[in-house]
């Protein structure tokens, strides 16, 4: 998939997408086989897994600042790629060797600082492409970029399952580190690309909402490549936060109602099935998003928002353990909705202005969200089980309310 319409830069874009694939293979099955191993057949607390769950996603938190100041300075896109495709095989294989949960929260670390290599830098090219392709192109790459992630998702979670059926978690742990070294020889294909040349079709939008922007100085060019950056950025933001909170309390909290219903035995394959359901129903919402137009978005969005809160009071009432195992397999469409409609304002952000301050931003907030929900949701689901669905019905109301607000000024029109 190479583009070159509008530009004399030869994309080569398919390395992106493969290692994209890879990484969500491998990790879909090594993380979900790790924390079975810990939390359903050791047995270790779930405070205690929170913090080890957590660790990297804290770490990712300033990761994507540091990542982006090396690949600036040093590395280049395609040397910060390597090199972290060279770390990422090293880092999961020594969590296998010692699973004691301090060096398992080292381990995760340094794993998590390593990934401000690797995802600031596929957004920020996802960014330069659109800027020099068709809105056609720009839409594939979009759609194909989410497919992949998300195939390789659903397609290790499927694996897994397999693999933790017949084999145990520990052996699909082993295997699923393997596959990862397959990382390093992809990651050489990735060509240096030029800068793009800025589109010279220009129309100046001027925000009517002087909070929209965080007294952040921005360039607000559009046109036909970045029609979504009429939304404030805020907007992006605070959905993105949202998507990462209640993401990572669904998953989380599937393996503590397991343990809570079937305190013995506990079965650890059907976490992931129901993981599955929740990246498949997500891609689904993902690819939807991307033939939307600009007022369906919003209201798409706030839709997502107000469903996960629905759905989350429902379990709360309902507290069975087969509603609560279906319905959080189709939470991923609503979190879809809400993750596509977020990523598309920072990417067209990012075109306009020619920056990766947005992708950047964009990893931490996700760094943040999912670091430190799940050290709070250890802690608290040792206390009462429903206690972070009841927060998320809470926060879930504050966001539709931003949400609403920011966007007041996006009308059907």
């Amino acid at each position: 998939m190479d583009a070159n319409e509008n530009s004399s830069h030869h994309i080569k874009t398919w390395p992106i997408f493969l290692l994209s694939f890879i990484r969500l293979f491998y990790t879909a099955i090594f993380e979900r086989a790790l924390s079975n191993y810990l939390y359903l057949i050791i047995g270790i607390r779930a405070s205690t897994l929170g913090f080890i769950s957590a660790a990297g996603a804290i770490t990712y938190i300033i990761a994507p600042i540091v990542g982006q100041f090396l690949t600036t300075k040093y590395l280049g896109v395609r040397g910060a790629l390597i090199l972290n495709s060279i770390l990422t095989p090293i880092l999961t294989g020594v969590q296998i060797l010692y699973p004691e949960a301090w060096f398992l929260i080292l381990s995760r670390v340094l794993s998590g600082l390593a990934m401000g290599l690797f995802w600031p830098n596929c957004l920020n090219l996802l960014s330069k492409w659109q800027k020099v392709n068709s809105i056609e192109k720009s839409k594939k790459n979009f759609a194909v970029f989410n497919i992949s992630w998300n195939l390789g998702f659903i397609s290790g979670l499927l694996v897994g399952f397999s693999w933790a059926l017949f084999l145990g978690d520990y052996l699909a742990m082993v295997i699923a580190w393997l596959l990862s070294f397959l990382l390093i020889p992809v990651s050489f294909f990735i060509k240096k690309d030029g800068e793009p040349e800025r589109i010279k079709e220009k129309i100046i939008y001027q925000t009517e909402d002087p909070l929209s922007h965080l007294d952040i100085e921005e360039d607000l060019v559009i046109n036909s490549h970045t029609p979504m950056i009429i939304y404030p950025i805020l907007f992006s933001w605070l959905s993105i936060m949202f998507l990462a909170t209640s993401k990572s309390i669904f998953m989380f909290g599937f393996p503590v109602f397991l343990r809570n219903f079937f305190p013995t035995n506990t079965p650890t394959s059907p976490t992931y099935l129901i993981q599955c359901g929740i990246q498949f129903t997500q891609l689904i919402g993902l690819t939807w998003i991307n033939y939307m137009g600009i007022y369906k978005r919003k209201i798409a969005s706030l839709l997502g928002i107000g469903m996960i809160g629905l759905v989350a009071f429902t379990i709360i009432l309902v507290g069975n353990i087969w509603y609560i195992s279906i319905i959080t397999a189709f939470i991923g469409f609503f979190l879809g909705l809400i993750h596509g409609v977020g990523m598309k304002i920072m990417l067209e952000y990012g075109t306009a202005e020619n920056t990766s301050k947005y992708s950047t931003i964009n990893e931490i907030l996700i760094g943040v969200g999912f670091g430190v929900t799940p050290i709070i949701s250890g802690f608290v689901f040792e206390i009462q089980i429903y206690a972070m669905h009841g927060f998320l019905i809470i926060f879930g109301t504050f966001a539709l309310i931003g949400l609403i607000y920011l966007s007041r000024n996006i009308k059907r029109s």
